[in-house]
């Protein structure tokens, strides 16, 4: 007798919702045992059905997808989990893998993709198809930005200045600066509107 995967599914796009459904419902060994477009949701909805495998979105309301992962893998070392997000940029894979995701997928992956992810990643093997794979590839040995340099890029994609910067975050204008050096050395950039594209290819920030 064939084994049924048992999936929580956690995505608040509802349209990305019923094509999973549409791909899951079709297959004999799969079925979905709970469904939620809630991170902090995912995390008791997780307890009750406990699942064999979880797909995750990330950009969810409330808790985010990073940090349900996070809190699922803390409590269930087990745990599978399949991102499937609208970006393939290399901070967020590298960060959904860093919190215990073993897959990664965006949103225009088609079903027969979807499906081999759910059956690898079920077998306890990372999957990421060749796209991403690609990303690891010519990013070998990344120098990820600290947090506080993630938020320095997310408000200059804002469009503001350093001083302006500096009184959001209440460091100095000169501690800015210093930051900036230091982002733009590791992003490999010249100037801000170079530091802006790499940021949105590598995932850091988004143009929602």
């Amino acid at each position: 007798m064939t084994e049924t995967i048992r999936i929580l599914l956690v995505e608040d796009q509802f349209f990305a919702r019923l094509a999973l459904h549409s791909v899951i419902d079709a297959r004999d060994d799969m079925r979905i045992v709970g469904e939620t477009a809630n991170g902090a949701e995912a995390l008791g909805l997780y307890r009750k059905v406990h699942p064999d495998l979880t797909i995750m979105d990330l950009r969810l309301p409330g808790l985010s997808g990073f940090d349900a992962i996070s809190a699922i893998r803390n409590q269930n070392p087990e745990a599978r989990i399949v991102v499937l997000s609208n970006y393939e940029g290399i901070a967020d894979v590298r960060r959904a893998l860093e919190a215990g995701a073993l897959g990664y997928l965006t949103k225009d992956a088609d079903a027969a993709t979807l499906v081999l992810a759910i059956q690898r990643v079920h077998r306890g093997h990372r999957y990421l198809p060749p796209s991403v794979s690609k990303l690891f590839a010519e990013n070998p040995d990344p120098d990820p930005l600290t947090a506080r340099e993630e938020q320095i890029v997310a408000l200059i994609a804002k469009g503001l200045g350093n001083r302006e910067i500096g009184v959001r975050l209440g460091i100095a204008e000169k501690t800015v600066r210093v930051h900036m050096t230091h982002i733009l050395d590791k992003m490999g950039a010249t100037d801000r509107t170079q530091l802006l594209i790499l940021a949105v290819q590598r995932g850091i920030v988004h143009l929602d």
